[in-house]
């Protein structure tokens, strides 16, 4: 009886303290994960990356492979190109205008165009607007740091994505160190060996312009725009490589020799045509060779047969259309933006197509506009604090970006069109010149002083 007393007392022990453990395991999740509204602290809910994120491996393979076929493919090439010449080539510009009528403030917005120039003027060797779009398209994001200096004017320079990445032993921050309880507000940058992974510096993060493409706000990194098209690309790459493998292949036998007479005798003609050699200006020949002018003489026994080569190569091309087609769906660019072949449409039916072509330009133009509008109050900020510009500069002055033209038309048709709208009342003058890139006050003034 004292026995089943103590087995019955250890066992009643035994479930107390599992029954306690379960409870503070209850508590602990409770208080770690998100409370109802009415219970909410008001802390931000830490928001790590989703199911779909990659991770540090991945992304690195991804851009290396993506800056591979920048290097090497044509077609990803034209990629990258049209979104550069599109959205931050030529055209792309800044401006600035007065927010009063006044002499004072036009004044202080053509000392802004004179501080913003000087500025591009002295950083033209190591920052650029292509450049930019350029790395943040191929990488999938695009680092640049800012060097505030005693004089005027400030510097930048573009960091690596592979040297903003978790130190070695260290917790996984993927380089960027965010606040703890919101994981989009970055506190510092870490800059690392790109090698030995050892920590160089923290970086804090307002001297740090990070742009990234491809990710949900809750995700540090940002993805190639090239990430769909990478498998499309290689297929394409080992399509070309089989049909011209198939071709030489088919084409590496010209002439097909028949001999009538015994194996004996076809042996010995085979023989011959072997050994004998010749000597002409290409260098010495076998007799086996055909060569340009080559004349052949034969007996009545011999039948010669050209081979003409069946490659089925037009059974072959809509495969390869098809893989064009699936890599400009992927990027959102119509066919013969991605060919530079535009033979399989007409007029009418490419102007159509360039339309989704247009707004996602039209897009990347106001999405880079607002990366380049932080880079300016940055340097703005740092004018202010040298001198060159008053404290209350943002309330006077106003920025004005112009973006490259993403259609082209028949100008000199629509101009008389215009012509004839503003005869009509319909368009003032003033917009007839801005739609020929024209500024109007400029103009008038000039026609005044003319």
């Amino acid at each position: 009886m004292g026995y089943l007393r103590d087995r019955w007392r250890v066992a009643a022990l035994r479930a107390r303290y599992a029954r306690r453990v379960q409870e503070r395991l209850l508590n602990l999740v409770e208080t770690s994960g998100p409370l109802p509204v009415s219970e909410d602290p008001g802390k931000w809910t830490l928001l790590g990356p989703g199911s779909g994120a990659m991770d540090a491996v991945q992304r690195t393979d991804l851009r290396a492979r993506a800056r591979q076929l920048a290097m090497t493919n044509s077609h990803a090439r034209n990629v990258i190109r049209l979104l550069e010449i599109y959205v931050v080539g030529p055209g792309l510009k800044l401006s600035h205008g007065a927010r009063r009528e006044d002499a004072a403030a036009k004044e202080l917005a053509a000392r802004a165009d004179a501080v913003w120039a000087e500025f591009l003027r002295a950083n033209q060797r190591h920052f650029s607007y292509r450049e930019y779009g350029r790395r943040a398209w191929r990488d999938g994001e695009c680092f640049l740091r800012l060097f505030r200096r005693p004089a005027w004017p400030p510097s930048v320079r573009f960091v690596d994505p592979e040297t903003v990445a978790t130190p070695a032993h260290e917790e996984e921050s993927e380089g960027i160190v965010t606040e703890p309880d919101d994981v989009e507000t970055p506190v510092a940058y870490q800059r690392v060996d790109a090698v030995s992974l050892e920590l160089r510096e923290e970086i804090p993060a307002a001297d740090m312009l990070h742009t990234k493409l491809g990710a949900d706000s809750n995700q540090k990194r940002g993805v190639t725009v090239l990430a769909p098209a990478i498998e499309t690309l290689e297929s394409f790459d080992k399509w070309l490589e089989t049909e011209l493998l198939a071709r030489r292949l088919q084409s590496s036998i010209v002439l097909w020799r028949k001999v009538q007479g015994s194996p004996s005798e076809v042996a010995s003609v085979a023989d011959g045509a072997q050994h004998n050699s010749r000597t002409d200006p290409y260098g010495t020949v076998r007799n086996e060779k055909v060569r340009a002018g080559t004349i052949l003489t034969t007996s009545q026994g011999t039948d010669l047969q050209f081979l003409q080569p069946d490659t089925n190569f037009g059974d072959a091309v809509p495969m390869g259309r098809l893989l064009l087609l699936c890599l400009a769906a992927g990027q959102g660019l119509p066919e013969f933006m991605l060919t530079c072949d535009a033979s399989n449409a007409n007029f009418a039916s490419t102007m159509v197509a360039e339309g989704p072509a247009v707004k996602l330009f039209q897009a990347e133009q106001q999405f880079f506009v607002a990366e380049f509008e932080r880079l300016w109050r940055w340097v703005m900020s740092e004018a202010i604090r040298a001198g060159l510009l008053p404290d209350d500069f943002h309330d006077q002055v106003m920025p004005h970006w112009s973006a490259p033209e993403l259609v082209n038309r028949d100008r000199p048709r629509e101009r008389l069109a215009d012509a004839r709208l503003c005869d009509a009342g319909i368009l003032s003058k003033a917009e007839v010149a801005r739609r020929d890139g024209a500024d109007p006050e400029l103009m008038r003034a000039e026609r005044e002083e003319e």
